[in-house]
């Protein structure tokens, strides 16, 4: 049961800094003059870029304490850029904005 509640507590924790994190930077990208869409790509982008090398660092790490780290970061990384890109076919970003390498 304290299982649960601690498990439940640190998805909290960790919408709440995520959602601070985006507040961040879309308040560090508006002081720039930068449109919502190319903020929220450049993000997006970034994410995706995340994830890449957190899929080199799993590919690359061999002691069994930093593999379960790669794979926690791996899959970590994933899934903010998963909820990045729900989000922007939420505001209609059309796939030939983004980059070429995702």
């Amino acid at each position: 049961m304290d299982s649960i509640k601690n498990k439940e507590g640190k998805s909290k924790g960790f919408n709440k800094n995520f959602n601070q994190f985006i507040s961040k930077l879309k308040n560090n990208f508006a002081a720039n003059g930068v449109s919502e869409d190319e903020r929220f790509l450049e993000q997006l982008n970034q994410a995706h870029e995340e994830w890449h090398n957190a899929e080199l660092y799993f590919q690359s790490v061999t002691e069994p304490d930093l593999i379960d780290y790669a794979i926690y970061k791996m899959e970590a990384s994933k899934t903010k850029y998963v909820y990045l890109l729900k989000q922007a076919r939420e505001m209609g970003i059309k796939a030939e904005n983004v980059n070429n390498s995702l």
